[in-house]
């Protein structure tokens, strides 16, 4: 079997953006958001704590007045 690649693959770490949010306050999804994002970052759950940090990004605030 001939050999395709030089080496073993290499696991890549995912760029620290996908995990930055910055929660508005007085903002109640916002605030669920970023328990849902402290909950998973202590899991290792990454799929979860990325979907609460873009959550965060993407909140219009609306129900913080």
């Amino acid at each position: 079997m001939t050999q395709r690649y030089p080496g073993e693959p290499v696991d890549l770490p995912l760029d620290n953006w996908l995990y930055e949010a910055k929660p508005k306050a007085n903002c109640p999804r916002c605030a669920s958001e970023e328990v849902k994002l402290e909950s998973a970052a202590k899991s290792g759950d990454a799929k979860a704590r990325f979907e609460a940090a873009r959550n965060i990004r993407q909140c219009p605030h609306s129900s913080a007045g």
